[in-house]
């Protein structure tokens, strides 16, 4: 049974759980003032983001200066009429992805925003859900071929992350992004036209219900005339071509429209790019049959769009099976792989009862002696992105700190995702998955080649490893042992252990294995000095290498 009931106290350890869970890790200090406070409170701050430990202010003024990697210069086309050269942009600058750079579409750009925002938001929460949605809407790159709309994808899970279930799944369901990905902006069902069905399928197989778990078919067709003509359009403005050749444009920004023959002002652009003041006719109309149920899909009685009554049906007629699927994919993600059951049905309920308010869901389930139950405590192993990010919220200077250095002391993030195939083969392409099905979890992440490229990772992380872009050489991650890593001079081998433990927090470790690691480092008597600063790192390493370093 999932005892759901909330604790009322709690250690040291569990705060490093909830952390680690819920975020992407405390630091031993930080631990350590969290656990003065009660758990309820101190829980729904985390998760509301609100207080003055969670103000963005600072974080949202250092992303104009996130990049620290120089910018090269575009050349001019000189085919191309019209093209200038763009100028080369000094570090540290904005990561040149979005709005009116939206043109130079990188996916690693946007891979390495996102984890400089994992990294260092103050409210981790609403990137721990963020990279839980990408993973669940598993949408990507190699498709939709727009990392700005990517990002607005992910931005869109930030915000509504929290929300309840239904306006969830509405919100991504109209998403620029969504709907180039699984082809909704080619769905026609006007007239004679075949609907188009691989957005409906995937939305009850993969996004709400689950394989085979209380729909056939008949409802895969009757969904996907519903979902008929739902594409976006975009502003003039919102589409800004690339100054070295500007032939080539890419849409920065999307607004959704059911393409019904309607007007489509302010806009004045198709998703495809085409000028046109009205949209095509493609949506379905009259009604459908959909879980026993007859629906007008041109209705748009309470503000909703053509056919949205019908992607909301799925939970006023499926709400038993949608909450399975979701307590399924919660308990996974956040507490353990071992559940039963009873587990299941417990998790389950208690989303029903709630509403599907996912704000309420998640501190109920944060909050419950199941999360915290010692047994669920580094019974999961960690996604390669949630190891990463910890590992450098750990061992890298803190936003305030790091950012007052010249140069500064950020991680060089776009030179890690610019080594293109890291991510993906450390088994977590962000931004980027092979299918709409997501990344596996738990045991998946790990084999030998993902843990090849986990031991690169963590060689970059802890050994002060630098890489040369440009004529200049960036450190990957910028760490200093001796004032960053330990304020207090250690004063033998296990008390390196004891902090190192402390900022990284694997898995129990076996004590034969420890005691090897320290006789190997420090044979002789200890000194804390450069050499020992050194051994220090090369601790680092292989505590993160380790088989209890994947567990969280």
């Amino acid at each position: 049974m999932a005892d759901l009931t909330p604790v009322s106290s709690w250690t040291l350890a569990d705060v490093q759980h909830f952390a680690r869970r819920a975020g992407f890790g405390l630091s031993p200090e930080e631990t350590a003032l969290l656990q003065l406070q009660a758990p309820g409170a101190a829980i729904d701050a985390w998760i509301d983001g609100s207080g003055a430990a969670y103000d963005p202010a600072a974080f949202n003024a250092a992303l104009g200066t996130a990049d620290v990697v120089a910018e090269p210069l575009v050349a001019a086309n000189t085919s191309t009429a019209g093209s200038v050269d763009v100028p080369a942009v000094p570090a540290p600058h904005a990561f040149l992805v979005e709005g009116p750079d939206a043109w130079r579409n990188s996916l690693n750009t946007a891979q390495a925003l996102c984890l400089w925002r994992m990294q260092f938001n103050p409210y981790a929460f609403q990137e721990r859900m963020a990279l839980f949605w990408h993973n669940l809407f598993a949408t990507g790159f190699h498709k939709v071929n727009n990392a700005a709309l990517m990002l607005k994808q992910i931005q869109l899970f930030r915000s509504q992350g929290l929300a309840r279930f239904d306006d969830l799944l509405v919100a991504v369901s109209k998403d620029p992004a969504m709907g180039i990905w699984l082809d909704s902006v080619l769905n026609n069902a006007s007239g004679s036209n075949i609907p188009n069905e691989n957005y409906a399928r995937e939305v009850l197989e993969l996004y709400s219900l689950g394989a085979d778990n209380g729909y056939n078919q008949t409802d895969i067709t009757q969904l996907a005339r519903a979902l008929s003509g739902w594409s976006f359009t975009f502003a003039e403005g919102d589409y800004p071509a690339n100054p070295a050749n500007p032939t080539q444009k890419v849409v920065a920004d999307g607004r959704f429209k059911v393409y019904d023959g309607s007007a489509i002002t302010p806009d004045t652009r198709l998703w495809s790019g085409t000028a046109r003041a009205t949209s095509y006719s493609m949506h379905g109309t009259g009604t459908i049959s959909l879980f026993g149920q007859t629906l007008d899909i041109t209705t748009t009685t309470n503000g909703w769009a053509k056919g949205e009554n019908a992607l909301r049906s799925i939970l006023s007629a499926r709400g038993a099976n949608c909450a399975q699927f979701l307590a399924k994919r919660l308990i996974l993600h956040f507490i353990t792989p071992a559940y039963s059951a009873q587990d299941l049905n417990d998790v389950a309920a208690m989303i029903q009862t709630a509403n599907f308010d996912l704000r309420t869901v998640m501190k109920t389930l944060l909050k419950s002696r199941y999360f915290f139950d010692p047994a669920n405590q580094h019974a999961l192993i960690e996604g390669p992105i949630s190891w990463l990010v910890r590992g450098a919220r750990a061992l890298c200077p803190s936003l305030a700190v790091g950012g007052a250095q010249a140069p500064k002391a950020f991680p060089a993030w776009r030179l890690l995702t610019n080594n293109a195939t890291t991510l993906d083969q450390a088994g977590m392409k962000l931004l980027d998955p092979s299918g709409p099905n997501g990344w596996k979890e738990h045991a998946a992440w790990l084999n030998s080649n993902t843990m090849r490229y986990r031991t690169k990772l963590a060689a970059a992380l802890t050994l002060g490893e630098a890489r040369s872009s440009n004529g200049t050489s960036y450190p990957l991650f910028p760490t200093t042992v001796a004032t960053g890593w330990f304020p207090t001079a250690p004063t033998s081998a296990q008390g390196v252990l004891d902090r190192l433990l402390a900022l990284l927090q694997p898995g129990p470790i076996p004590a034969p294995v420890s005691a090897a690691w320290l006789s190997a480092l420090w044979p002789t008597a200890f000194t804390w000095d450069a050499a020992s600063q050194t051994k220090a790192r090369e601790l680092a390493f292989l505590i993160l290498c380790s088989p209890s370093g994947q567990l969280y």
